[in-house]
């Protein structure tokens, strides 16, 4: 990454001038400079995502040829092949983020320390966030409300949740995600500083969700196996 300092700086142009476009008094949505400039901002993201890559040496193959633009900007939907996990590389009014959900969180049970110790490490990153944004039906926490009264410890929400998910017995209501993980690199941070970031939190929040897939993938096999005799 070090050798590659001089080829970061010329990824600041295409961000940054999205940015001035976006927050110009004069912008003019949707049309053909605003979908040029959106292009020439993801295509920077596609190559930011790249670095990654290299940076991990993951022996899986990607999809990451999707976008939305949002509020703040435009988001690189990221695919795994191998493990169907997905992550999302964008921008906000904060900076540059990398985005996650634990995908396979039923398996969450199998885990031992060494999982949450890495998850722990993701959470030290400078600009990490964790966000629940699936909460468990009034009547259960109505039942259960001491358990709701202390938020502090990332890890206790996360099993909070799994737990009632995987307790539920309403049938309309069917396990969903445990939340997302964030890291963002504000604007103000040195750029080739913030893509290392990037580039490290990638490959914890890979580890995090292949460990999960590797257990559903066991399974798969096994299955398989039993089949053909």
């Amino acid at each position: 990454m070090k050798k590659q300092k001089k080829s970061f700086d010329s990824l600041i142009d295409p961000i940054n001038s999205y940015l001035e476009f976006y927050y110009s008094e004069d912008r003019i949505p949707n049309t053909e400079e605003h979908y040029q400039k959106i292009l020439e901002c993801v295509n920077t993201l596609a190559k930011i995502f790249e670095e990654c890559l290299s940076y991990g040496n993951f022996k899986d193959e990607w999809d990451y040829d999707k976008f939305y633009e949002f509020l703040y900007g435009p988001e690189l939907i990221i695919k795994s092949i191998k493990t169907n996990c997905g992550y999302r590389l964008g921008l906000n009014d904060k900076g540059l983020y990398l985005s996650m959900n634990l995908h396979y969180s039923e398996n969450l049970r199998y885990m031992d320390d060494t999982y949450w110790k890495l998850l722990l490490v993701l959470s030290e990153f400078e600009g990490f966030e964790y966000e629940e944004y699936e909460f468990i039906r009034v009547e259960r926490r109505n039942e259960f409300p001491e358990l709701f009264k202390t938020n502090k410890s990332m890890i206790y929400r996360i099993m909070r949740k799994y737990i009632f998910d995987f307790t539920e017995t309403h049938s309309s209501y069917l396990p969903g995600s445990v939340g997302e993980f964030k890291v963002v690199a504000p604007f103000s941070d040195d750029f080739t500083l913030s893509i290392e970031k990037i580039c490290e939190a990638f490959k914890i929040m890979y580890k995090l969700n292949y460990n999960l897939w590797k257990i559903t993938d066991l399974k798969n096999k096994k299955e398989t196996t039993k089949s053909r005799y």
